[in-house]
């Protein structure tokens, strides 16, 4: 299995990158840097050529697109060339004006109605989920993993790769098993206390193809260009 450069210490100069045809699911809370992990890697992808794929449930895609920019990743060029598609959940929840039909068909419905229209013609893509926890919210589980194996299917086949992010400790352990059982890779990532005031970020390689042993926890950052290692070896 080939690895692909995800822009991210952590996985591009320890394991050579994320492996391709995969899925990788991130496991946050808020203030870790979650989304900015997916982001950093849809973006790498773009440069190398990979179409992108966001699907978002819980803000619109110009949100999105704005805290790309803060980053330095700009869209505006890959939007022309249509390299880059959105799939918004979000806007369709939006309080619509009384008399008017609502079109909110759920996340999980539309996510399972999109995808051959929209990320099965892009062939080899990085898709991000974002996120997983309100596609299970909205539909039974069992129509929900359906949709994760169709996933699974689509980045096997390509090469591609899928990464779901998801909210911890919300989800019962028979669902947290099945995601995890799916999913090629599981990261989780953690603010910890450290010292009076401040925070420690810390991200932690549960599950990846090719991750040694003692490589598999990492301190970081969200600085200026995104995700920042502050090491490349185990801590704590």
């Amino acid at each position: 299995m080939a690895n692909i450069r995800s822009g991210i210490g952590a996985f591009d100069e320890s394991i050579g990158g994320l492996p391709s045809g995969s899925i990788i699911t991130f496991l946050g809370e808020a203030d870790t840097g979650m989304t900015t992990c997916a982001e950093q890697i849809l973006y790498q992808g773009l440069t190398e050529g990979r179409p992108a794929v966001y699907f978002t449930t819980g803000r619109s895609w110009e949100d999105v697109v704005g805290e790309m920019a803060v980053f330095g990743w700009n869209l505006d060029n890959y939007f022309e060339k249509r390299k880059m598609w959105f799939i918004d959940s979000f806007s369709m929840k939006r309080e619509k004006i009384s008399g008017e039909v609502s079109w909110d068909i759920g996340p999980a419905n539309l996510l399972a109605k999109e995808f051959p229209r929209v990320i099965t013609p892009l062939g080899t893509t990085t898709i991000v989920i974002d996120s997983l926890s309100d596609i299970i919210r909205s539909a039974p589980f069992p129509a929900v993993e359906q949709t994760l194996k169709i996933l699974q299917n689509h980045v096997r086949s390509t090469g591609g790769l899928a990464l779901l992010l998801a909210s911890k400790g919300i989800h019962t352990e028979h669902i947290e098993n099945t995601v995890q059982h799916l999913s090629d890779g599981v990261v989780d990532l953690s603010t910890e206390p450290f010292g009076s005031e401040d925070y420690a970020r810390k991200m932690r390689v549960l599950k990846m193809p090719g991750a040694l042993g003692d490589m598999k926890v990492y301190a970081y950052r969200v600085g200026p260009a995104g995700i920042e290692m502050a090491a490349l070896h185990r801590v704590r």
